[in-house]
């Protein structure tokens, strides 16, 4: 068995080992009974403190749910910027231009938009069948050449697929038994689904995505972990399953450009690595898994929507003024307490370094230089680091929060009309081999009142308000089909042209 130069394992055809046997796909079902109380919204911070640990039906009812699945592109995309199925055949053999009749649009970038021979280009490469796309990648041991098809486009991604399928893909399974007895096995996998490492999935998706938002000028941005896991609820910031990666419009200013900075972001990518949602005791949709899972996309959702959120904002940094926030300042002798002489202030610093590192601060240095060398010559190479000691030294060690804002990150929720009141916020969910769009309107006044409590005076749970998250859900694409492929691209072209009309605000 060899390794190639894509990283997959070189085809091989002879017997080998039995790798685990594939069971069958499973998904989340959901079932969302929205019975939201003021008393459950109030406290939504504690309420989903260790919530991978402690999921319950209480946690879903407090985010007012309602759930509606396997729903048609055109209900989740308006008809107007989901591309019509016709732009998945030739634009040249059609007796009539799609295009024919419609005004060009615009983008906010005041580009010409992508239209149906552009998105035919990448398309068609999607629509082939997989052993032919994957006999034409280059570097490929055993594979046809001429290549069978031309891949412009879609390589990456199907350099990607190929180690997925050494996991799911069991069309070639072929079980046999040797002459001792023992089973052997022919076939494409390796392994099982459950065994495939995570980063298989994100990358094989990121990729797809990426495909369908270069025309539009756009680029994926992986978040850091530290502002990527946290979503704030009340004053308390709940550590959720972090975001795979976001789609980020490219900025038109070239300056800006070189500076890697971006704007956005448009909507997000979530992966994840389940595959059984229920135990044999748990009906369909009452699984510990299937909730979260169903709380893992609305997290997800919402974290896009606060940062959408963040235009025209600064940063509250509440912590600025207070006395342990300042306190190199202080031992410097910036705080108004009078000047202090050189040897004063080279003393602090060392305290203040020292107590960052977790050693004892650097008084005696001389004396500690001189134990240090009886310690060497004693055998003991590593000193032991001294643990910090006293209040003195934890004060000095304190240090002010870390951001929770993007430094290369321009916030803005591209694709809102001004005064709209309410976000689209879309969401590519990702598990097994299939991915499906996820779509979350959330009043600007939801957000508000998760992060403030600020209760508003036409707040009734009875009735369908500005207190409700109407998550709509598409079917599961699976990426191994070149037809689900070809339907998931035309929703996620959608969601682009949605989100890249030109509202006017720039």
């Amino acid at each position: 068995m060899a390794i190639t130069a894509l990283g997959a394992k070189a085809p091989d055809n002879s017997p080998r080992p039995a790798p685990t046997r594939q069971g069958p796909l499973d998904f989340p079902q959901y079932q969302v009974q929205s019975i939201a109380t003021h008393q459950c919204a109030k406290n939504l911070g504690k309420l989903f403190l260790g919530a991978e640990k402690k999921v319950s039906p209480q946690q879903v009812e407090a985010l007012n749910i309602t759930l509606l699945g396997e729903l048609p592109l055109e209900r989740l995309i308006p008809e107007t910027h989901l591309p019509p199925a016709t732009w998945l055949q030739d634009p040249s053999l059609l007796a009539e231009s799609s295009d024919e009749g419609q005004d060009e649009a615009t983008s906010n970038q005041k580009a010409p938009e992508p239209e149906h021979e552009e998105f035919y280009h990448r398309a068609k490469e999607l629509l082939h069948g997989n052993d032919e796309c994957f006999d034409s990648l280059p570097g490929r041991p055993g594979a046809r050449r001429p290549p069978p098809v031309k891949l412009t486009h879609a390589a990456k991604f199907y350099q990607n697929l190929l180690l997925m399928t050494e996991s799911w893909d069991t069309s070639k399974d072929n079980y046999t038994t040797n002459e001792d007895g023992k089973e052997m096995y022919t076939g494409r996998r390796y392994g099982a689904g459950h065994e495939m490492p995570e980063r298989y999935r994100e990358d094989t998706v990121s990729a797809f995505v990426e495909l369908c938002i270069w025309p539009f000028r756009c680029n994926l941005q992986s978040p850091r972990s530290s502002v990527n896991r946290k979503l704030q609820l009340g004053k308390q910031c709940i550590p959720i399953q972090p975001i795979t990666t976001t789609v980020c419009r490219n900025p038109t200013d070239r300056q800006k450009a070189r500076q890697g900075i971006l704007k956005g972001p448009l909507f997000g990518i979530h992966c994840r690595n389940t595959t059984t949602f229920r135990t044999a005791s748990d009906a369909v949709g009452e699984g510990k898994e299937e909730t979260m899972s169903l709380l893992y996309e609305v997290g997800a959702a919402l974290l896009i929507a606060q940062r959408r959120a963040r235009e025209g904002k600064e940063e509250e940094k509440p912590w600025l003024d207070k006395f342990w926030a300042r306190a190199e300042k202080r031992h410097l002798g910036e705080m108004g307490g009078g000047k202090q002489d050189s040897e004063t202030n080279a003393r602090a610093r060392r305290e203040i370094e020292a107590a960052k590192s977790g050693v004892e601060p650097m008084e005696g240095v001389e004396m500690d230089k001189k134990n240090n060398n009886n310690n060497e010559s004693d055998g003991n190479k590593e000193p032991k680091k001294r643990r910090i000691q006293g209040p003195r030294q934890a004060y000095l060690a304190t240090i002010p929060p870390e951001s929770q804002w993007e430094r290369n990150m321009e916030y803005r929720s591209i694709g809102k009309k001004p005064g709209a009141g309410f976000d689209d916020i879309y969401l590519i969910s990702s598990i097994n081999h299939h991915i499906s769009i996820v779509n979350i309107r959330i009043d600007d006044r939801y957000l508000d009142f998760i992060i403030t409590g600020t209760q508003q005076e036409d707040f009734d749970p009875s009735t369908e308000g500005w207190w409700r998250l109407d998550v709509k859900r598409s079917k599961w694409f699976d990426l191994f089909d070149p037809g689900d492929r070809g339907e998931a691209m035309r929703g996620i072209w959608g969601i682009m042209r949605r989100m890249m009309r030109d509202t006017g605000t720039g």
